[in-house]
């Protein structure tokens, strides 16, 4: 910038220079050809007093020549040449037509400029009408001003290179001063970037009014984009802060397939750093040929969606949803998002659900068999007799009641997963509701001769009694059933820590440890024929499972030698 200013000022010096020596010539030629016009009238105007006297024209041209140093014609009323000092007169036409007499002939004088035939170069005529009606005409050499120029030139390109001269360490202290405050907020501008502190120059500091405008500004300026990076810095952080505690993943690709944004989700399910990926192409965080191909053709536009599922350890399935970036001003009209979405859960639950179904058609073709086939005897001409008949309808009873209780527990299981039933929640003494199905449990237990021991100390919940009552019923039930003639059952409700345990032990077969992770899943049985004889369905544990799962419980199985013990902590 210094030398844009030094070379500008040294032009516009050399500018000014050239103008005012042309000013100057101008003037001066201005000056010259006055003084020239006065000068010829006079020496014309003191010769035409005495011409009219003089017989001998010529002489007195010629003696007037010699003293003046100029051309000297005398020229006669009609326009004749009667004298002239440089030619014969008699050679030369009319004078009457030129400029000068006319003049002189109007005015008494008269002045022109022009070239000469006679003399091969450019003159200035004076001439002056004399008393007796003559004409005396001086003539001088009249250079005009671009030859006067051409014979000063050496003067004038030395005037020049002075000036220059003269001007180069000025014009370059002046430069330097101009272009050192304007230095100084280039610096300070190009710190308005609102990585740092917000810039402040010292306004006073700048010796012009328009650099302190400028620095007033700049500081405004820095002030705006210190506030808007803020901003944008907070938006950023809650932006980045929502996607990473997403759990879906969540990927913003640009039309060249490069990650423009990824959160932990999609981090952890691609097994990469965000670092490694960010601002570069997808294949830096999976190699999965099917999310590439689904990303691909929505990024080309062939399809608005697609999607592709991305298997992961620990038999993990992970849905990758891939859709177009609408057109608008981010310029991504090409661009893509891709959402994945943890599906395992949901591929469990429809294998479940097909599993549930495939074992409620079996469980219920069971009893449907047996009504069938002691209906079909009893209906037969086949003679029976009074006990037969009444055997085979009390089977019919019965398996027809385990049919009812195992539609019931399948009817209240599916509702439940489904959330197609909702139980009203109140405060419970859990107490009152373990008494109750201790002594819904009597009987069976009377029946099996299994001695039942129930202890509950006072706590309340907030839940649901029907539930509740599930609960505790299921594991009474089941610890009497699956017990020996003679044993005992020992059901306890206590408070831990401020939390109720209800514990439930038999002294029924020990469960073996193969057996004790699937306990729990529905319709599983360890000894399904004596299961069976006892009126289970198989769905008990799986809906204490459930509804402890809903109140936030854990479940917990302890075998021991003498028994087994279900743990049930709120």
């Amino acid at each position: 910038m210094k030398r844009a200013i030094l070379r500008g000022s040294l032009a516009a010096l050399l500018a000014s220079l050239c103008c005012a020596l042309v000013l100057c010539a101008v003037l001066f030629n201005y000056r010259v050809t006055q003084q020239t016009e006065q000068d010829l009238l006079h020496i014309a105007q003191a010769a035409a007093l005495s011409l009219d006297e003089e017989e001998d024209k010529e002489q007195f041209a010629r003696l007037l020549a010699q003293q003046t140093n100029l051309r000297v014609t005398v020229v006669a009323e009609n326009g004749d040449v009667l004298a002239d000092s440089e030619t014969d007169p008699a050679a030369l036409p009319s004078h009457l037509q030129r400029e000068e007499i006319q003049e002189a002939a109007r005015e008494g004088w008269g002045v022109s400029v022009r070239s000469s035939d006679t003399v091969g170069c450019k003159l200035m005529y004076a001439a002056v009408h004399t008393p007796g009606g003559q004409y005396i005409r001086v003539a001088t050499e009249y250079s005009g001003l671009w030859l006067d120029l051409v014979s000063f030139w050496p003067v004038l390109v030395a005037g020049v290179a002075a000036g220059l001269i003269a001007a180069v360490p000025l014009a370059s202290r002046q430069a330097a001063a101009i272009a050192q405050p304007i230095a100084w907020l280039s610096r300070g501008l190009s710190g308005v970037t609102g990585e740092k502190d917000k810039v402040k120059l010292d306004v006073d500091s700048y010796p012009y009014p328009e650099l302190q405008q400028m620095a007033r500004d700049i500081n405004q300026l820095s002030e705006e984009v210190s506030g808007n990076m803020r901003r944008l810095q907070a938006e950023k952080e809650k932006i980045d802060y929502i996607l990473d505690n997403m759990s879906e993943g969540f990927l913003l690709l640009d039309e060249e397939e490069r990650v423009l944004t990824i959160n932990e989700a999609a981090c952890s399910f691609f097994q990469c750093r965000r670092a490694d990926v960010q601002g570069k192409n997808l294949l830096f965080a999976t190699r999965n040929l099917g999310v590439l191909e689904a990303v691909n053709s929505v990024a080309e536009g062939k399809q608005d969606t697609a999607q592709a599922q991305l298997p992961l350890a620990g038999r993990r399935t992970v849905q990758a949803n891939v859709s177009r970036v609408r057109e608008g001003e981010g310029g991504l009209a090409k661009g893509a998002i891709m959402i994945l979405t943890d599906i395992t859960d949901q591929k469990n639950a429809v294998k479940l659900r097909q599993e549930f179904f495939q074992s409620a058609s079996h469980e219920l073709k069971t009893p449907i068999t047996s009504i069938r086939g002691f209906a079909e005897l009893l209906c037969s001409d086949m003679p029976l007799d009074e006990g037969v008949r009444k055997d085979f309808s009390n089977r019919i009873l019965k398996e027809a009641e385990r049919m009812t209780s195992l539609i019931g527990d399948i009817i209240m299981i599916s509702r439940m997963e489904s959330g197609d039933i909702t139980f009203e929640r109140e405060t419970v003494d859990l107490a009152d509701a373990v008494r109750e199905s201790a002594d819904a449990v009597r009987g069976l237990a009377a029946q099996g001769k299994v001695e039942l021991e129930v202890r509950a100390e006072d706590c309340s919940i907030s839940a649901s009694r029907r539930e509740m009552g599930e609960l505790f019923g299921n594991l009474l039930v089941n610890a009497v059933r699956y017990n020996h003639p003679g044993g005992r059952v020992q059901a306890s409700l206590t408070v831990e820590k401020g939390r109720p345990v209800f514990q439930v032990f038999n002294t029924g077969d020990p469960i073996p440890e193969k057996y004790r992770e699937r306990i729990f899943e529905r319709f599983f049985r360890i000894d399904k024929g004596r299961s069976k004889e006892s009126g289970g369905t198989g769905l008990g544990l799986a809906i204490v499972k459930h509804i402890a799962g809903s109140y936030g419980a854990s479940i917990d199985l302890e075998v021991t030698g003498e028994g087994n013990r279900f743990i049930v902590r709120f």
